[in-house]
Order: structure tokens, then C-alpha cells, then sequence
């Protein structure tokens, strides 16, 4: 359109609508964005939920007959023969057990007993690290200690030669000669102090040690109380993204971050329900004879976890070989049963559709969740910029070239 026919806008409404630009507040943006996306979970998690209970429902379906497959191919390829030694009253007992075992599990198999196994399971994981935790402070200290006690002086008459090179975990340095460079408390001086302060001793007694004076420890900053106080509570207290543990709530939670952790949880509950029962069901193959060993249920996590390098096997099977004492033959083939999702989902296709469905939740989820990461991080910079503002009013501070624009990457 021509300059001469535009229409010209009044001045007023020329003003409000910058007006309305510069009141944009960027933290409020940041919260609508962050409440936007606990909406939209709010909204999907109805449909995530029925995924993850069609997922429990298909598995329930097929567990029995993967288990029956999986025993058949323990049976008939690794131990025939102790299969046919059974009598048929010992068979038929083997095989209504396994049914047994089965339907136990399967009664837990729900989303809501699982989440409570995840919560139960995260706190094993919190209760272990604080184990090492305190291990680790506890090896701290020692190590304090015996550096504290530093080099024995060679000249005390300990009976060393002249030239011995002693070994210990002490340090080659003489910490009494750095005693002067670290900072004292300042204290307010007496009239005439100052004085004495900048002339030096008064006398040559002034140079000798105090007898009461406390020895001086090179690691008293470093493992004092306070410090072992304030350390322990971090390693305590720590959580990923300080977030509180998504277990005791009866609804899926909208944070993107805390789903994201259910999420987890919720899967590594599934394969600690499935170990379990893997272990229940050796022990049966063990008490009616057919297997001849039992693997334990820390081996069972270690191959889940790729920790241990397992033979060819079927499906839902786990063969290792076992190393024995030099005069015992050497190594031998244990195989026992274990179950997995990747191996069950395999052999069931519609197993693997379900697991399909709420992977692309997860997705989506975890995508929501590093998004979510950056703008509460961005927030707290608006946050902490907002407060030195009111704290230190006037023009503000010129923005380091390293620092761009204000705005999440």
C-alpha cells in the first residue's frame, strides 16, 4: 500500500502497544512456559498410564508360556537326562509349581505395585550410597590422621641410619614452616600494640614457642567438625535436580523432571519383579533335580546389567561358564533361567507394540524434561539478576560478551 493511503493510527494506541512490549516480564514468561508443560502432562498422562497398564496386562498374558518355552529348552537340550529321571508324579508337581510361581507374580504385575517396588528400590539405592558415603569419610579421617602425624624426625634417636628412605602415607613437607602463612582471626589491638606489632618482639623470649599453644594440623580446616558436618549433609541430601523422590504420590507426576524419574523407576522395578521371579523358579528347577546348580540373585543382576559376558543361549536363558579350583576338572556350563524384556518382547510381537506406545511417551517426556532443566536454570539467573537489582539500584552492570542474551539456548 502506498505512504499516502495508510491509514494513520492514533498517537494513543501507538503508545499503549509499546507500552505493553516494555511490561513484559521475562520471569513471568518463563513460568507460563513451565506451567505450560506441567499442563500438557497433566493432560497426557491419562493415556500414559493406559499404556503402561496394557504393557503389564499383555505380559501377564504371555508370561506362562515364555516361562514353559524357556524350561523346555533347559530340559530337553542341557539336561535331558535328569528330565527323565523324573517320575511323572515329580513332573506334573514340577509344572504346577512353575504355574504357581508364575501367578504369584503376575498378581503384582500392576502399575501401582510396581511404582511402590520403585520407591522401595530407591531407597535401597539411597541407603547404599550413604553406606559408601560414610565409608568414604570414614577412610577421610584415617588418612587425616595419618597424615597429621607427618615424618618422624630422624634426629629423635628411633634408631634409623643415617640415609634411610622411609615409606608412609605422610607428606615430605614440613607444615611447622608454613605455619605463618595461614590467615589468623584479626582481633581489635590494645593501645601501644600497634606499636610492638610493626617494631617486632621486645625481646628474644618472644621468638620461642608456647608451650600451651595447640600443635599445628595441616588438615584441621580441611576434617574439622563443621566441615565433616556440612559435608555429610550434602552427600546426605543429595538428589538429581533436588527434586523430591515421585513415589509417595498416588497420581503420575506433571513435572516433565520427576516423570522422567517414575519412568525409570517404574522399568527398573519391571526387571527386579522379573529377577525375582527368575530366581523363584530356579530354585524350583533346583529342588526337583533338574538343575544341578543354583546361580544367585546378584549374578542374575550383574547379566542384566552387561557386567558379565554370558554363552549363546535360547531365549530366557542364561548360560556361564563357572570357574572351579585348578583340581576340580576346570571350568562348567551353568545354565539357569532368566527372564528379560528384550527377549520377551521378542518373542512377542504385540508385547513389543505396547512397549512402542509409552516409549514414545518417554521421549516426548524426556525432551520436556531437559527443556524444563533449562528454563528453571534460566529462572533462577532472571531471579538472582532481579534481586541485585533491588539491592543495588542504578543503571546496571555492563553484560559480559561471553554471556549473550538472556534467553535459554
Amino acid at each position: 500500500m502506498p505512504p499516502d493511503l495508510q491509514p494513520d493510527l492514533p498517537p494513543e494506541q501507538d503508545h499503549i502497544e509499546v507500552d505493553s512490549i516494555q511490561d513484559v516480564d521475562p520471569i513471568h514468561t518463563v513460568r507460563q512456559q513451565l506451567s505450560a508443560f506441567e499442563a500438557q502432562l497433566q493432560s497426557s498422562n491419562p493415556s500414559l498410564y493406559r499404556d503402561l497398564a496394557l504393557y503389564l496386562q499383555v505380559l501377564r498374558e504371555g508370561l506362562l508360556n515364555a516361562v514353559q518355552q524357556a524350561c523346555f529348552h533347559l530340559a530337553t537340550r542341557y539336561y535331558p537326562e535328569r528330565y527323565c529321571e523324573l517320575s511323572p508324579e515329580q513332573r506334573a508337581d514340577l509344572h504346577g509349581r512353575f504355574s504357581e510361581v508364575v501367578h504369584r507374580c503376575c498378581s503384582v504385575l500392576t502399575v501401582e505395585q510396581l511404582v511402590q517396588l520403585a520407591g522401595q528400590i530407591a531407597q535401597e539405592r539411597r541407603q547404599e550410597q550413604q553406606r559408601r558415603q560414610r565409608e568414604w569419610l570414614a577412610q577421610l579421617r584415617k588418612s587425616g590422621d595419618e597424615l597429621g602425624d607427618g615424618p618422624s624426625d630422624p634426629g629423635d634417636g628411633g634408631g634409623e641410619p643415617a640415609g634411610s628412605i622411609r615409606l608412609n602415607a605422610g607428606l615430605p613437607v614440613d607444615f611447622e614452616r608454613w605455619q605463618g602463612l595461614v590467615p589468623l582471626p584479626m582481633e581489635p589491638l590494645e593501645p601501644g600494640q600497634e606499636a610492638q606489632l610493626h617494631s617486632g618482639p621486645a625481646d628474644a623470649d618472644a621468638d620461642a614457642p608456647d608451650p600451651g599453644a595447640d600443635a599445628f594440623d595441616p588438615l584441621a580446616g580441611l576434617l574439622g567438625p563443621q566441615a565433616e558436618a556440612l559435608l555429610e549433609s550434602l552427600l546426605e541430601n543429595s538428589a538429581p535436580g533436588g527434586l523430591a523422590p515421585p513415589w509417595d504420590s498416588p497420581a503420575l507426576p506433571t513435572d516433565p523432571q520427576a516423570l522422567q524419574v517414575w519412568l525409570e523407576g517404574f522399568e527398573r522395578a519391571l526387571v527386579r519383579r522379573l529377577r525375582n521371579l527368575s530366581h523363584a523358579l530356579n530354585v524350583e528347577l533346583l529342588r526337583s533335580g533338574l538343575s544341578p546348580s543354583l546361580l544367585p540373585p546378584s549374578l542374575l543382576q550383574a547379566a542384566l546389567q552387561g557386567q558379565l559376558e554370558p554363552q549363546p543361549a535360547p531365549a530366557n536363558l542364561l548360560r556361564l561358564q563357572v570357574p572351579l579350583a585348578p583340581d576340580s576338572g576346570g571350568d562348567f556350563d551353568s545354565v539357569a533361567l532368566l527372564l528379560r524384556l528384550s527377549d520377551l518382547e521378542l518373542e512377542q510381537p504385540r508385547l513389543r507394540t505396547c512397549r512402542g506406545r509409552w516409549q514414545r511417551h518417554r521421549q516426548e517426556i524426556r525432551r520436556m524434561a531437559e527443556r524444563t532443566r533449562r528454563l528453571r536454570r534460566h529462572l533462577q539467573r532472571l531471579e538472582a539478576e532481579r534481586l541485585w537489582h533491588q539491592d543495588n539500584p542504578g543503571p546496571p552492570p555492563p553484560r559480559h560478551p561471553s554471556q549473550g542474551s538472556t534467553s535459554p539456548g
